[in-house]
């Protein structure tokens, strides 16, 4: 599959892309993507968990898309003052995103992330699949991210955005084998988001043996967590 990807704004006033071999989005141009990725994805472990007491964190980005999940937990983490370690691990399918991101204007808060430039990160991603800075690192895994899953032990990961595109256009990321797999690898106390209301996904998870619950978001529509 050749990527094709065009610029799109979205509500709050943040820019995604639409992805035309999908036919989707990468966040809702209805809710906005920054406010997507803070509400739907960022937000509920934190509501959920005591993320800030654990001395590192392990978080699966499924799939770095343009970075706003990775790239937001890391802004948001430092400016409330987390002082432990953060570890986010992202599979991406096709590398050839990154020449859009880099042409891509970032949201403010994360044009300088932790000091750096945006676009110094995203070219560390692209040509070595790893950026380090200080208190936390991204790992970008450029290809099957069924594959990718493969490289993790039973319970590495604190949290899990469930994130890719929607099981009409992307089944293998949301099939019973996938969660099962998910299942495993998050640990006891951890937390998977996702912003799909679909029966079959919740009935996929339940099989897994996730636990699930709506999270209600002022002004936009409701997501789930497992």
């Amino acid at each position: 599959m050749g990527l094709n990807i065009e610029k799109r704004l979205s509500a709050d006033g943040s820019y995604t892309l639409f992805n035309t071999d999908y036919e989707e989005s990468y966040h809702s141009l209805r809710d906005g993507a920054v406010q997507e990725t803070l509400c739907k994805h960022i937000g509920p472990p934190l509501r959920c968990l005591d993320l800030f007491l654990r001395p590192k964190i392990r978080i699966l980005d499924i799939c770095f898309g343009l970075g706003y999940n990775s790239f937001f937990t890391i802004w948001h983490y430092l400016s409330n003052g987390y002082q432990g370690e953060i570890e986010i691990y992202s599979p991406e399918k096709d590398g050839g995103i990154f020449e859009k991101l880099l042409q891509l204007t970032y949201p403010q808060d994360i044009a300088f992330l932790d000091g750096v430039e945006i676009k110094k990160i995203l070219l560390s991603l692209w040509k070595h699949g790893v950026y380090t800075q200080n208190q936390w690192k991204i790992e970008c895994f450029i290809g099957d991210a069924l594959e990718y899953l493969e490289c993790f032990e039973i319970g590495f990961f604190d949290v899990i955005y469930q994130d890719a595109f929607s099981p009409d256009k992307n089944p293998e990321l949301w099939s019973d084998r996938y969660f099962c797999r998910l299942f495993a690898l998050l640990r006891e106390n951890g937390i998977i988001t996702t912003y799909s209301q679909k029966r079959s996904v919740r009935d996929a998870a339940e099989r897994a043996g996730f636990a699930i619950y709506e999270i209600a978001h002022e002004g936009m529509r409701q997501s789930r967590v497992f």
